[in-house]
């Protein structure tokens, strides 16, 4: 079986690693591979979106045409009760289509709509965890493609870490962009916050990717914490990145 391309990138940082490459390469390639990542949930979310579930649409057509026509020839109701559970079945699966497309790709970023991306997942998200999760937004600048899905993640990786970890009532999140052509994210919790002990065994690895992706394009992340006292994360970027 081939190798993808992510696995052939991942097995070459490794190598890199043991061979005592510099840093900056191996932050090159790792920036690399992210890319690639990101391609590929976006390809496979258009696939799925656009191909799998047009057709399931279309045989949702086929079977509602089918038992309108049952009905019309007075088929006995058992059988016409059963084509309509099994259309029933796939409008669930086409749901779950549009679910798993979105979570691979939220479609307000292919359109630079980064503040409708995020106020969308953080009602998807509240809907899931019981969590309250007000979304302040001002985007009033253009932001750059890149820019913006590196925003989206590192939101969503404080989502996800507010929800699973620290017991929170409420995940508050402001996005807006300045005159200083800058891009701000700022996500607090009222959770029992990053425990000492944990912080000092260093950054999980998912505070580390998010820095990771702040870096890459010349930002700036800070988390704060406070045992008891929540988290906050405050993601600043600029709006375009620059050329290299």
């Amino acid at each position: 079986m081939p190798l993808s391309p992510h696995m052939d990138l991942e097995a070459e940082l490794s190598r890199l690693e043991k061979a005592g490459v510099s840093a900056e390469a191996l932050r090159a390639l790792s920036e690399r591979l992210e890319q690639m990542r990101e391609e590929e949930r976006t390809r496979i979310s258009r696939e799925l979106h656009d191909e799998l579930g047009q057709l399931l649409t279309c045989i949702k057509l086929d079977f509602v045409a089918t038992v309108r026509r049952l009905r019309e020839l007075k088929t006995p109701g058992d059988v016409v009760d059963r084509l309509q559970s099994a259309v029933g079945q796939i409008d669930l699966g086409i749901a779950m289509v549009r679910r798993i497309a979105t979570g691979l790709r939220p479609p307000g970023l292919d359109h630079r709509d980064l503040a409708g991306a995020i106020e969308y997942e953080a009602r998807r998200m509240s809907s899931i965890a019981g969590v309250d999760m007000p979304v302040a937004a001002r985007v009033t600048h253009a932001v750059d493609s890149e820019v913006a899905t590196a925003a989206f993640r590192v939101f969503e990786e404080a989502l996800t870490n507010a929800v699973r970890h620290a017991k929170a009532t409420c995940i508050a999140t402001t996005v807006g962009t300045t005159s200083r052509q800058r891009l701000i994210l700022y996500v607090s919790d009222n959770g029992v916050g990053i425990p000492r002990a944990r912080l000092n065994r260093g950054p999980s690895l998912g505070l580390l990717g998010m820095s990771e992706r702040a870096r890459q394009l010349d930002g700036t992340l800070r988390v704060t914490s406070r045992s008891g006292h929540g988290t906050r994360v405050l993601l600043v970027l600029p709006l375009t990145r620059r050329s290299r």
